[in-house]
């Protein structure tokens, strides 16, 4: 669904997390399963990390991994345009 609807896919499928990272949303019986995501130039898709929810909020932790992951990446892109 996510390669089909890219931006436009919404809830309860995707949500915006901000700051350009947005999370994935799977429900497999008890299981709560998110992969978080960015989107670079086009419909280009990264998946990041991804994590089996235990709590209502996504840990701070992996949200900082997906920020993290996104800057070095586009700056990886950058320096190899030079």
């Amino acid at each position: 669904m996510l390669s089909v609807n890219g931006p436009e896919l919404r809830e309860p499928y995707s949500k915006s997390l901000g700051d350009g990272i947005f999370e994935l949303r799977t429900k497999v019986g008890t299981d709560i399963t998110r992969v978080l995501y960015f989107f670079v130039v086009g419909r280009r898709i990264i998946l990041t990390n991804g994590f089996v929810k235990k709590t209502d909020r996504t840990p701070r932790a992996d949200l900082e991994f997906a920020r993290k992951y996104r800057d070095e990446y586009l700056s990886r892109k950058e320096h190899s345009h030079e």
